[in-house]
């Protein structure tokens, strides 16, 4: 069974306070995303951006993983958890839902 998990982009953390903010969020966002991606496949899951992008992020990530046998439903669990894991470390914790 494949499962999946979407999350997608939560654009209020995204919404700057001030404007010195602006460069921090257009220069760093984008890289930490892609070191989120990038450990998720490290992990054996299949990654899937949107096409659609804001301010270099995609507006959606879905993780897929093929997993067999009778505990298939704890992993759909386990999916969530490694996402919010790995985002959590790279301080993007809010930025997907």
């Amino acid at each position: 069974m494949k499962l999946h998990q979407q999350f997608d982009l939560n654009l209020e953390i995204l919404k700057v306070k001030n404007f010195n903010d602006i460069p921090k969020v257009m220069n760093e966002t984008p890289f930490l995303v892609e070191k989120l991606i990038k450990d998720l496949l490290e992990k054996g899951y299949i990654v899937i951006e949107s096409s659609a992008n804001f301010m270099g992020v995609p507006q959606s990530i879905t993780v897929m993983k093929e997993f067999t046998g009778p505990f298939v439903m704890q992993f759909s669990s386990k999916t969530k958890e490694d996402f919010n894991a790995i985002s959590r470390k790279l301080g993007l914790e809010k930025l997907f839902e």
